[in-house]
């Protein structure tokens, strides 16, 4: 079986704030704090979208990992991130998921929490869980969404085959990649509001041999390590690598990829 890793890089313009009369409407203490700075906006299908300013504090919501193993890894953003690093998640925000249960194989919910809880373990950052939604997993998918509020759609993992996503064709058994936008404020860039597209079909022939039920939390795994950044390395005794008949686990070049995929800076509030 094989992945295929998305990356996706969104459109910017920005937007300066004037303040006078009745244009205060809308303006938030960030704004204000960040007075003299453009605010961005992503320019989608023809719209004009403020990116959303990031909430809480400026402090991680999970110790760092320490980088502890050598090996091979890779990003997919090597670079553009805030501190002059790869792109990554602002490890002080939350990343919450849904599930797109659609074709979801019966009992797979389980696997899937596994597997985020396994990347939130090697990378430090903090998931969180929102449960299921009427989105179909797709890489096409707008970044805000009304049905999800004013912020950044969450990371959403669906389920589908070859017959209705020509990209699952062949030995590919999974889709994963997160969009690379630029904060509320400046040029540093981060992931946002990943896709984990998972074939249906496969995982549920993986899950009937014997052992099957961990090489298919591999699978989920592997794309969820798109989400938050690596690539694909050319090692096969990583789980990163294109293709997994056997692994398991995470190799060591993984969970130092990991590591620092989930060391990124703070996005200014």
């Amino acid at each position: 079986m094989s992945s295929a890793g998305r990356t996706v890089v969104v459109t910017l313009a920005c937007a300066a704030l004037f303040v006078a009369g009745a244009t205060w409407r809308g303006v938030t203490w960030s704004d204000v704090r960040h007075w003299g700075t453009p605010r961005n906006v992503i320019e989608a299908e023809g719209e004009t979208v403020r990116i959303p300013v990031a909430e809480g504090a400026e402090e991680r919501r999970l110790p760092e990992v320490t980088v502890e193993t050598t090996g091979s890894y890779d990003f997919l953003f090597p670079d553009g991130g805030a501190g002059g690093g790869p792109v990554r998640y602002d490890p002080c925000t939350v990343l919450s998921y849904v599930i797109s249960p659609a074709h979801m194989p019966e009992g797979f919910e389980g696997v899937v929490h596994q597997a985020v809880a396994d990347v939130s373990d090697a990378t430090g950052l903090e998931f969180a869980y929102e449960g299921f939604t009427d989105e179909s997993a797709s890489f096409d998918r707008a970044l805000v969404q009304d049905r999800y509020g004013d912020r950044f759609a969450p990371i959403v993992i669906g389920f589908q085959s070859a017959a209705n996503n020509p990209d699952l064709e062949g030995t590919v058994t999974g889709l994963g990649g997160s969009s690379a936008v630029p904060g509320a404020y400046g040029a540093e860039r981060y992931l946002r509001s990943g896709v984990v597209i998972v074939d249906w079909e496969d995982v549920a022939r993986i899950r009937e041999d014997g052992g099957g039920e961990e090489l298919a939390r591999a699978v989920v795994e592997h794309e969820l390590g798109h989400v938050v950044g690596l690539a694909h390395v050319g090692d096969k005794d990583e789980l990163m690598h294109e293709s997994n008949l056997s692994l398991l686990h995470w190799g060591p070049g993984d969970l130092a990829g990991l590591a620092l995929a989930g060391a990124g800076e703070c996005e200014a509030r």
